[in-house]
């Protein structure tokens, strides 16, 4: 992984909040071995804002390149990729500057789906009351198909998603019904959906573009999707995110 530190200075016993931050089906990093534009300006951004970031590669370590053209997708999300998460929280927990009641997730398109998973009930299966919980999490453009057709399915976490109405690629109608049917939750989802909005639409400078051999089951033979910023919706989204986290944070606490 690789983990950013607020800008601000850090005064005597203070605890700060921190996120993890889960990549999609592209990776962590470009084929030059940096991370992507959108992660690192994500990663940026909540370090301005005061917290520990700590974005976690799924793929590098298991030699899983990207996978965004496969059908058949290694590092699952809501089985290996979930584990991932929740090992960067025992970490960021066991840091000595870090609120362990104040620790968030963020992911995007595989890793949103993978923060569908990570809240579920099942993902906490194994860990003891002790262990350290996530406070909220945010999935921007997940695939909410199999959390709505899954039975008993309920956020143990509040559950922010954001996603764009013309997204082709991951449509946003499956997260919208799930937000409905979980309205009455303890938790019920939030989900906001941008007009004009594609895959992709927070990345800073990201001309819109198609993906010929991305698999999509929702295109014709399976393949092709659009990605590309939609300036207006990310700069609404970062706003969105932020109120979203601030909302459900916990009061600061220090050592």
């Amino acid at each position: 992984g690789v983990l950013f530190t607020p800008t601000t200075a850090r005064l005597q016993g203070e605890l700060r909040p921190a996120i993890v931050l889960a990549h999609g089906c592209g990776g962590m990093n470009d084929r030059r071995g940096n991370l992507v534009p959108r992660h690192r300006d994500w990663a940026e951004r909540f370090a301005r804002w005061g917290y520990v970031a700590l974005h976690v590669d799924s793929f590098g370590p298991r030699g899983i390149e990207a996978i965004c053209d496969l059908k058949e997708r290694p590092a699952h999300p809501w089985t290996v990729r979930a584990v991932d998460q929740y090992a960067a929280l025992d970490y960021l927990a066991g840091r000595a500057d870090v609120d362990t009641h104040n620790v968030f997730i963020l992911g995007w398109s595989h890793g949103g789906s993978t923060v569908t998973g990570v809240v579920w009930s099942k993902s906490l299966e194994g860990r003891g009351s002790s262990d350290p919980r996530f406070k909220a999490a945010v999935a921007f453009y997940p695939g909410c198909e199999r959390p709505l057709r899954q039975k008993g399915y309920e956020p143990t976490m509040p559950l922010l998603i954001l996603h764009g109405a013309a997204d082709d690629w991951s449509p946003a109608a499956p997260c919208i019904a799930l937000a409905e049917r979980l309205k009455l939750s303890r938790f019920p989802v939030q989900t906001i959906v941008y007009p004009g909005a594609m895959h992709g639409f927070d990345a800073p400078a990201m001309p819109v573009r198609r993906l010929p051999n991305a698999y999509n089951p929702a295109a014709p033979g399976e393949r092709g999707a659009h990605i590309g910023t939609h300036e207006v919706s990310r700069q609404k989204a970062i706003a969105e995110t932020r109120q979203f986290i601030e909302r459900n944070r916990a009061p600061a606490r220090v050592m």
